[in-house]
């Protein structure tokens, strides 16, 4: 009876260990491969947000074609420290004023023409990247911001090929924001002027945690802390390597920090954890009833005035 009994405790330890190994590698596919990001984004709650940006995207599509139809653009491309191709939209203005504009985790730098646009009309060439292992980019992993911020150094050093006089803002969205601040880490040349991020993480395992945990469907501390060692073993760099606060504690260039106060993706207190680590001259916005990426949606004539005003500062 004994005997029996410590052979079905195997058994089920085998299929255990099973079934956690093909949930661990589904987890790691959908949260940190080039795969179709619809079944992360199904895990979490943003439909509210989806709408948002939807709604939006019907209002500003007129806009963005005529934009389009008019401003000369030119593809540029990059190889990586890593060997990796990756390409970028450059929005030809007048002048030495450039901001590099990030996209978020899953999309691409099509789904950033609303901010670029803006951009553009206010003087300002505007070079927007798609991120390794996202749009026409090669990758077959997604950085998290912590390998893009060596890819937006070799951005910036593109732009000072093209322009040296260049003065460089750097605007990023979710993981884009992250990419900047872990960027800012960097000795970077005296042409990038300052930073904007919003809605940025403060690491990537910080990130992954919350979100699993907060979809009650995962138990979150095995699964995050073995994707932690899977990402460094596949990737070459862990999810804790890839912290934005550890960066920016290097950092001395200006920042300004906008965030929903209603973020349930990245959640808000993660805005305060950066804010309070950042050893700079500084600004906070909080918007009132927005989640995720839709600050700029939520209170768009406040959002392009408080960026003006402290572009009127530093760029």
């Amino acid at each position: 009876m004994k005997k029996f009994r410590n052979i079905i405790f195997i058994i089920t330890g085998i299929i255990f260990i099973r079934e956690f190994y093909f949930a661990l590698i589904y987890l790691y596919n959908i949260c940190l491969t080039r795969s179709n990001k619809f079944p992360m984004m199904k895990l979490l709650n943003v439909k509210r947000e989806t709408k948002i940006v939807l709604d939006d995207f019907e209002e500003e599509k007129e806009k963005i074609r005529k934009w389009l139809k008019n401003t000369l653009v030119k593809g540029l491309k990059i190889k990586t420290f890593d060997k990796t191709i990756l390409f970028a939209e450059w929005f030809i203005n007048r002048g030495h004023k450039w901001v590099i504009v990030l996209h978020g985790y899953g999309a691409n730098g099509r789904l950033m023409y609303y901010v670029a646009r803006r951009f553009y009309k206010k003087g300002y060439n505007v070079l927007v990247p798609d991120l390794r292992g996202h749009g026409i980019s090669g990758g077959t992993y997604v950085g998290m911001g912590w390998y893009d911020r060596l890819d937006v150094i070799k951005w910036i050093k593109k732009i000072r090929k093209i322009d040296k006089n260049a003065e460089i803002v750097l605007y990023g969205v979710s993981m884009g924001a992250t990419t900047a601040l872990m960027a800012s880490g960097e000795k970077l040349p005296k042409n990038v002027k300052c930073i904007i991020s919003d809605c940025a993480f403060t690491s990537a395992y910080d990130v992954f945690k919350y979100q699993l945990k907060n979809t009650k469907r995962v138990p979150s501390i095995p699964f995050v802390f073995m994707m932690n060692i899977l990402c460094k073993i596949k990737n070459g760099y862990s999810l804790k390597q890839a912290s934005a606060i550890k960066q920016i504690k290097k950092n001395k260039l200006p920042i300004f920090f906008i965030h929903g106060a209603n973020d349930e993706f990245v959640p808000t207190y993660m805005v305060f954890e950066l804010y309070k680590n950042a050893n700079c001259e500084k600004e906070l916005m909080l918007v009132n009833n927005a989640g995720h990426i839709v600050s700029e949606m939520v209170e768009r004539k406040i959002y392009w005035r408080r960026i003006s005003l402290f572009l009127q500062k530093y760029c």
